[in-house]
């Protein structure tokens, strides 16, 4: 599954699932910038490896990193990781879907379990829902759980 495929899909649970209080934001970094744009944007504050997704909840912070499954860590990424974490942020990078539903559901930023798969037609344990086949993951519907 391609990275921004990824996103999408755990965007969408955030968008039904979060947890009340909780506030997150994707900062939009990524892209190519010509060499102006991209002084200007230095300037204004921009900071390179900033994780996918930052989440706020109860005081605490939260960066995820998504990677598809043979994505890696940029060293910028990797730098900016640990200054974040030297802040006291919680920070993880998740392989795939699964694993970024993982954390989010560990760290009680989602309401309930489940499984989106491409293919897999069994929600998780207990959550009541499954996935239709030759749907995309991102058009799946998911009801809140609130």
């Amino acid at each position: 599954m391609r990275e921004q495929l990824i996103h999408r899909t755990v965007v969408q649970h955030l968008e039904f699932r979060a947890v009340p209080g909780c506030f997150w934001f994707h900062v939009g970094n990524g892209g190519y910038r010509r060499p102006i744009e991209g002084n200007i944007f230095k300037g204004l504050g921009v900071k390179a490896g900033i994780p996918d997704l930052i989440l706020i909840r109860n005081g605490s912070v939260f960066g995820l990193e998504l990677k598809a499954d043979r994505g890696r860590l940029t060293r910028a990424q990797a730098a900016a990781h640990q200054q974040m974490r030297d802040a006291g942020v919680v920070v993880e990078t998740a392989v795939g879907l699964d694993q970024a539903l993982d954390i989010l559901e560990g760290w009680a930023l989602l309401v309930g379990k489940a499984n989106v798969s491409p293919g897999d037609t069994h929600g998780r344990e207990g959550d009541g829902h499954q996935q239709k086949k030759d749907i995309p993951v991102f058009a799946i519907p998911i009801e809140p759980s609130r």
